[in-house]
């Protein structure tokens, strides 16, 4: 009887069934339509905050126009989006703008992004596109204390062996157009609040904290407008120091060479190095408060050697204010200023080669002892084994900060 009356319902059953399948596809559908949904959202502010933190880094840089700042959202957001949902980039789904306000201490970046889910557009038709808006605001400017100056050549900032450049709040920049302006090869490690490059870099990921943000608008040399020192007559010619001396300023004709143990005592004041190099060699050690260096014609470079010490902090007033070192702006392309010294740990102010190469090799220890350091140079090389520590503690330095190089910018999300 049982088996009788399971045939009679088997048709009842079927309908019924047929019946409940529909909705309850229906209903499957739109969970996993709004759980789609969901984890697109979240992809998509995570992408929009992202994007409107790095854009407002760049809006708080010198000189950034603000189609350089839109493009840089965009191409963020665009890479972050895709890169956290999985997806090739399709040129069509996301859709992003951005605004800058009329102070330019804001940034806005609306992402409004479309697919196509299985049901969930016929039941509410607000649900796509979805829409998400990020607003990052700035004060003040970033502080750039490492600048490559050079808009194409590769390996404008080139780390070339086991070195760590630290700059300490503050921006590493390359100028360099080129794919390869920044180099760092493995065991070499290169830190700042921001690294950028107006091209790209080269270098395991290991080596960069943060990753470098790259094509990135070309920064103003900050010291462009700097008036250069007047160079007179000389004052002494072809000085060579092999005994502890006291010097003065002045103008040092065939450059200064300090040698063998001796220890060169500066007077406050600026030294103009013409038509030779400032030579530290041997064990000895050039020790200044107050002082400034001007390198001009000739040959005239700085060559510290690996045994030497260096103390030095730049001029508190005048037109070599806040500068350490300052390569005459018509000298050649590519002269190489050497720091190989063991102990060049107060090197406090600017050094300013807007035509030279810097080249710090060996176990070098430059900056730690400085408040504050700024390299700005046509080219930056680092060789095997140095430790640079670039600060920037302004406020407890005695030392005036040239225009374009401090800035104090704190960026963060409003919404």
């Amino acid at each position: 009887m049982f088996k009788k009356l399971m045939n009679n319902l088997d048709g009842s059953v079927a309908t019924s069934i047929g019946v409940l399948v529909v909705p309850l596809m229906l209903c499957c559908g739109v969970a996993v339509d709004y759980a789609l949904l969901y984890n697109a959202r979240e992809s998509l502010q995570n992408a929009a905050d992202a994007a409107a933190l790095a854009s407002a880094k760049e809006l708080g840089l010198v000189s950034t126009k603000d189609a350089t700042v839109k493009t840089v959202a965009k191409e963020y957001a665009i890479s972050s989006l895709y890169s956290s949902m999985g997806k090739k980039e399709d040129g069509q789904s996301a859709d992003v703008k951005t605004s800058i306000s009329s102070s330019r201490k804001e940034v806005t970046v609306d992402i409004a992004y479309t697919w196509t889910p299985m049901i969930v557009q016929y039941i509410d038709s607000n649900a796509l596109p979805i829409k998400v808006s990020s607003t990052a605001s700035l004060a003040g400017e970033q502080s750039i204390c490492v600048l490559a100056l050079d808009p194409s050549g590769s390996n404008a900032i080139d780390m070339g062996g086991a070195a760590t450049v630290t700059a300490n709040d503050c921006v590493i920049y390359s100028n360099s157009s080129s794919a390869r302006g920044i180099s760092v090869i493995k065991k070499s490690v290169l830190s700042g609040s921001e690294i950028m490059s107006s091209g790209g870099y080269d270098g395991p990921q290991s080596s960069f904290n943060p990753l470098p943000i790259t094509d990135t608008p070309i920064v103003d040399d900050p010291l462009k407008d700097r008036k250069q020192p007047t160079v007179g007559a000389c004052d002494y010619n072809r000085v060579s120091i092999k005994k502890n001396a006291n010097l003065m300023p002045g103008v040092y004709c065939g450059g200064l060479d300090i040698g063998g143990n001796a220890i060169a005592s500066l007077s406050p004041g600026d030294y103009i190095i013409k038509d030779g190099p400032l030579s530290v060699r041997g064990n000895s050690s050039l020790i200044g408060e107050d002082v400034g260096f001007f390198l001009t014609g000739s040959n005239a470079v700085f060559d510290f050697g690996v045994s030497t010490q260096a103390v030095l902090s730049a001029r508190e007033s005048g037109v070599m204010s806040g500068i350490l070192f300052f390569e005459d702006r018509n000298s050649p392309k590519n002269r190489h200023f050497t720091i190989r010294s063991k102990d060049a740990e107060k090197f406090e102010g600017a050094i300013y080669l807007p035509n030279g190469t810097i080249w710090i090799d060996k176990a070098s220890k430059v900056g730690q002892k400085s408040s504050w350091t700024a390299i700005v140079a046509d080219r930056i090389s680092i060789g095997n084994g140095p430790n640079i520590i670039i600060n920037s503690d302004y406020a407890n330095s005695t030392i005036p900060v040239p225009d374009g190089i401090e800035g104090g910018t704190t960026i963060r999300l409003k919404k």
